[in-house]
């Protein structure tokens, strides 16, 4: 049985010293907390984390130490004066660390932001939020995940200002595509993998954060808001409905959302196909399309156009469907990250806390599923890991590490699950993460909670702008309950036991805080301490003496003192528990209790009398294997000893079969990724000669497709994109293929042709994304048509890099068009 959660919570506070408190103002306090190390961790000794304050509530200053190893070698000491919100709760350490949550956004809000890559590293004016201490730019997830776990509410006008920045119209000179609704704008994939979107997706997270922003604004404000809103939302989601779409299975393909450095969390031989990677379908960016098209559609019924929003809320109905159908593992009780980008999606037994958790708070999984994933998603001790099971000999970035801003999805979402484990574990993992190394940092090593170790964090900011926002938010939305909508203020604490436990005055008071320009408080009376693992009804809530039942609106506050105070009834105890990591070496890379095995791969393949034979390439795992074979993503055999397999029933010669395999430790069955495919071409399948460059702004004719039997057909090019470095950048080649029938019948699809890497001093060719048609026996004319990438913006007008400040650039030189018969 795993450690209760009490057992944690009073680990992290094994000490307390209180000089002097009185009823309400402090003259000076000190306390200090001791954190213990991870069991395993060679040498380590318990952190120790001093606080000290003077001064009077709401502009207390605090001096903070801790003897906890900081990042970069900087002094393990802080000093910082409250200002704006601030709690009162009588625990030191608790209100210190909300004070640095605020300071950490102040200085996060800036007039001016700056990026090498953009306007040649000059300043921009904007009154944005910067991404971190290291990070002077605004990225568009990194922003709207902090506004949607808490920013919003700290400044809206800032957090509009910072999300219209992330929104663009086309440049002059490109062709706008005919399904984009006239004046509509796009929101902005940033620079990544093999030149960006429709690669990567998960531009959509803007929505959580537009969203988050509007329930937060009135009037005026809030409906000009809600009009550019809907003009970037609405070109977006069509946009991705014709570049990522996939209409044979329901979903959106490409990268999943913020786990963006390729080779953390796919498979290696990924980086260098990344038209796998666009064709693969991700949990969490499929989760924000959804969130995307259901709040578009709300905008549009408010904009009174309803039947658009019908448009939206089937394509939304449709997709939630599809997402549970697809990425819900009931083996491990999970959402499965993503999935193969074969003919079948078959699911990767690789899991994400992000994913999961924005499935529970999207309303994707049901009741039952959301209970069930935090029972089964592991924690370490100190937290849960973004990744479930780790990636072998990766260093620790995604991969091995803890992200705060993921862990406070975790949070709210086991708080809608009512999981009080994962809320203590979730909400002790943010506490000790801040006091050690005070700031909200980046991430922090899996198993030991530290911000250096072993060999990562390979890149860690202080005041990493989600950090704060999972901060902030966590105390002012979750704990106190403050949570503005777009039908007024609900007020809904979660209050568990342990929380409590922290609290030594008769009521925690959260002040500071502001709604339509109204001063607004919160006090949680404080029920009786009770036992861990627990947590208190709301009984009751008064606004200025006046019981209040439904959302707080404007008209209700006065213009001078808001006191919202809670009640609660007895604790009501949870039988809920964590699934705790097993205590394994921390400076494994290889551990199968913890790790996959390494990615295997296909070393031959070829038909025989018997079937169609393949090799299995060597392997580093040093512990029993048994193999898994897949062909077209379809299991064929789960229990493979040795270095090779049959297909003894393999599909008919003229059909084009792609076969991969995945490893899997025999003594924990955690499984590998899967391998690269292998794909032996039908006796249908055709090659047609172009070599020819595909250009911004024309139409390139490929030549004659003679289709000999009707049926399912793959077309896919093999091209050359040199334009800029794999791993970033805007000019992800996106062409539309069209095939015309004798009889003037259209068939079209888009196809990416991303950034390839130089081996040595040449470039090689590589697959395009495929297109799938269902054709009638005839001849085609094939054709590449223009679309668009995001060079084509306005926003990546100041861009350094290609597709930037020379102009657009979407090209890439086919060299053939391959056309192949599907089973």
């Amino acid at each position: 049985m795993p450690p209760s959660p009490r057992l944690l919570l009073l680990a992290t506070a094994a000490s307390l010293s209180i000089l002097a408190l009185d009823a309400g103002h402090v003259a000076h306090a000190a306390e200090t907390r001791s954190f213990p190390p991870y069991a395993l961790e060679p040498g380590a000794k318990p952190a120790r984390v001093t606080v000290e304050a003077k001064g009077q509530p709401g502009t207390r200053q605090f001096h903070l130490t801790s003897s906890a190893p900081q990042r970069d070698n900087t002094l393990g000491t802080r000093d910082i004066t409250e200002r704006g919100a601030y709690t009162l709760t009588g625990n030191l350490l608790f209100d210190a660390l909300f004070a640095q949550s605020v300071d950490d956004a102040a200085q996060a809000s800036v007039s001016s932001i700056k990026d090498g890559a953009y306007n040649g590293g000059q300043p921009i004016a904007c009154n944005c939020f910067e991404t971190g201490e290291k990070w002077n730019y605004v990225w568009t997830r990194d922003l709207s995940y902090a506004l949607d776990l808490g920013l919003a509410g700290m400044d809206p006008g800032r957090a509009v200002d910072s999300l219209l920045f992330k929104t663009g119209s086309f440049r002059a000179g490109v062709t706008v595509p005919a399904e984009l609704p006239p004046g509509s704008r796009q929101i902005v994939q940033d620079t990544g993998s093999g030149g960006s979107w429709p690669i990567s997706t998960d531009r959509t997270t803007w929505a959580l954060g537009a969203e988050a922003v509007l329930a937060n604004l009135q009037g005026s404000a809030r409906a000009d808001f809600a009009r550019k809103s809907y003009d970037a939302l609405r070109g977006t989601v069509e946009a991705d409905r014709v570049a990522a779409f996939d209409t044979t299975n329901g979903l959106y393909g490409g990268e999943h959302s913020f786990l963006d450095w390729r080779e953390q969390t796919y498979a290696p031989w990924v980086r260098e196909h990344l038209p796998a990677m666009a064709q693969s379908k991700a949990l969490s960016t499929n989760v924000l399309q959804y969130r995307a098209l259901r709040l578009t559609a709300r905008l549009a019924r408010e904009l009174g156009d309803g039947a658009t929003a019908v448009r939206y809320e089937g394509w939304a109905d449709a997709l939630t469907k599809a997402i549970d159908a697809t990425f819900w593992d009931a083996r491990a009780g999970m959402y499965a990250t993503f999935t193969m980008a074969e003919l079948t999606p078959a699911r990767i037994e690789k899991y994400d806390l992000l994913g999961n958790a924005l499935a529970v708070l999207s309303g994707v999984a049901s009741p039952e599923k959301a209970r069930s994933i935090f029972d089964r998603y592991p924690f370490a001790p100190f937290g849960p890991s973004v990744v479930w099971p780790q990636a072998p000999g990766e260093f620790v970035y995604h991969n091995r590490a803890q992200w705060p801003f993921v862990t406070a999805y975790a949070v709210r979402a086991a708080i809608a699950a009512g999981h009080v484990a994962a809320v203590d574990q979730g909400l002790a993992a943010l506490e000790r993460a801040a006091a050690m190394h005070l700031s909200n940092m980046e991430n922090l090593e899996w198993l030991t909670g530290r911000a250096q170790f072993d060999d990562g964090p390979e890149i860690n900011s202080r005041r990493q702008l989600w950090s704060v926002g999972a901060y902030y938010g966590a105390v002012v939305q979750d704990i106190f309950g403050w949570q503005p909508s777009a039908d007024g203020v609900r007020i809904a604490p979660y209050l568990t036991t342990a929380t409590r436990a922290q609290f030594t005055k008769p009521e925690a008071m959260l002040g500071g805080l502001s709604f339509a320009g109204k001063p607004v408080e919160i006090a949680l009376i404080l029920p009786a301490k009770a036992a861990a693992g627990g947590v208190y009804p709301v009984a009751g809530i008064t606004l200025n003496g006046m019981a209040v039942t439904g959302p707080i609106h404007p008209e209700q506050l006065t213009a001078n003192r808001n006191r919202i105070e809670v009640r609660f009834g007895p604790a009501q105890m949870s039988d809920s528990r964590v699934t705790m990591v097993p205590t394994i070496d921390p400076v494994s890379h290889v551990e199968p209790r913890a790790f996959m095995p390494w990615t295997p791969g296909i070393s031959g393949a070829r038909r025989t009398m018997d079937g169609v034979a393949l090799d299995f390439g060597p392997t580093k795992d040093k512990t029993p294997l048994r193999y898994r074979v897949l062909r077209d993503g379809v299991l064929v055999d789960d229990n493979v000893a040795g270095a090779g397999w049959t297909d003894k029933a393999p599909s008919p010669p003229g059909i084009t079969a792609c076969y991969s395999i995945v490893a899997v430790h025999v003594s924990t069955n955690i499984a590998s990724q899967p391998s690269a495919p292998v794909c032996l071409r039908g006796e249908a399948a055709q090659t047609i000669a172009v070599g020819k460059m595909a250009r911004l702004g024309q139409t390139l004719d490929l030549g004659q497709v003679v289709v000999g039997s009707g049926g399912r057909h793959a077309l896919a090019t093999t091209y050359e994109n040199r334009t800029f470095a794999v791993n970033t950048g805007i000019t992800n080649a996106v062409k539309r293929l069209v095939l015309v029938d004798e009889k003037g019948k259209r068939y079209s699809a888009i196809l990416q042709m991303p950034h390839i890497d130089p081996e040595g001093d040449r470039y090689s060719t590589r697959s395009s994304t495929r297109a799938i048609f269902d054709l009638p026996a005839g001849r085609y004319r094939a054709s590449i048509e223009d679309f668009f990438n995001m060079s084509a913006l306005s926003t990546n007008a100041s861009y350094s890099g290609p597709g930037g400040m020379t102009g657009p650039v979407n090209e890439a030189r086919i060299e053939t068009l391959m056309v192949d018969r599907l089973p």
